[in-house]
């Protein structure tokens, strides 16, 4: 399977390319502390629970053992667009059968934020599983983004009450986009299709300018320095070993030129960032 190596040629060319250019400059932010009300426009990580995971099921450095990771999923405001990449979870009864910690419903957290769901006007959904997929029943309104797989395997879970019903209002108002390639759903903020750790996994790629950037790798990593070092999931944890191994040298190139590498579940990435309200980090 050839996609990321060819990615990889493309993206080295791009930035022989951009290197002659007039570095862009980066867009004037306000603080989202100005208006604790409102998000200023930039990247923000959302911490909605934690729990206990066994390490033979993740990229850990020990097979050995259970690990505490933290529960996240990410929104991106362009002006009045809201993008989430995944949606936490919804449903009480799911925290309670995986054992979620702390959890925060992601509505809570988004309106703390003066967002309500209706403001979320897309969804990119880097897999099915159901700390990721658990919340995509509060966001009636919003497009999903998702590859054919994994939206035919969300359908057969059960993450929150009358999901193959609210599911199937989706599909018949429009608001699905099967993928079947990568997408740029804004200027130089891609959804890339990986298909490591789950047949339609994804991860979702920001180039500010050369030298700057954010990588969101969905699960093809859990802890990001072992993920830097080229260590993949093992394959309990894998639909295809390959696929990610692939992934993982587009994270090297990408983490060589100077991106933030950020995955959805290790606390690193909190420190990464700034926290401008309970749970939210401002990474940009």
């Amino acid at each position: 399977m050839f996609r990321f190596r060819i990615f990889l040629l493309l993206f080295l060319l791009s930035q022989c390319t951009s290197s002659s250019s007039v570095e862009k400059k980066e867009p004037n932010l306000v603080s989202a502390n100005a208006n604790p009300s409102l998000l200023s426009d930039g990247l923000y990580a959302i911490r909605y629970g934690k729990l206990l995971y066994s390490n033979q099921l993740m990229n850990s450095e020990s097979e050995e053992g259970e690990s505490e990771i933290v529960l996240l999923f990410y929104l991106l405001k362009l002006g009045s667009r809201i993008i989430l990449i995944d949606t936490g979870i919804s449903s009480k009864e799911t925290v309670r059968k995986f054992g979620v910690q702390d959890w925060v419903s992601p509505e809570r957290s988004l309106s703390s934020a003066g967002i309500l769901p209706s403001s979320v006007q897309e969804i990119v959904l880097t897999h099915y599983h159901f700390d990721h997929a658990g919340g995509l029943d509060l966001f009636p309104d919003a497009k999903i983004y998702v590859r054919a797989q994994d939206w035919t395997a969300l359908k057969k879970s059960n993450w929150f009450p009358n999901l193959e019903r609210k599911l199937l209002l989706k599909e018949r108002s429009k608001k699905i986009q099967l993928l079947d390639s990568s997408l740029e759903l804004a200027q130089n903020f891609r959804i890339l299709f990986t298909g490591g750790h789950t047949a339609g996994s994804l991860a979702v790629e920001w180039s500010l300018h050369p030298g700057k950037g954010f990588l969101i790798t969905g699960d093809e990593c859990y802890w990001i320095d072992p993920c830097k070092k080229g260590k993949g999931l093992p394959k309990a944890a894998a639909f295809s070993v390959q696929n990610n191994k692939e992934f993982l040298d587009y994270v090297d190139v990408l983490s060589s030129q100077g991106s933030m590498i950020l995955t959805m579940h290790d606390p690193q990435v909190l420190s990464q960032g700034k926290e401008v309200l309970p749970g939210i980090f401002k990474l940009y």
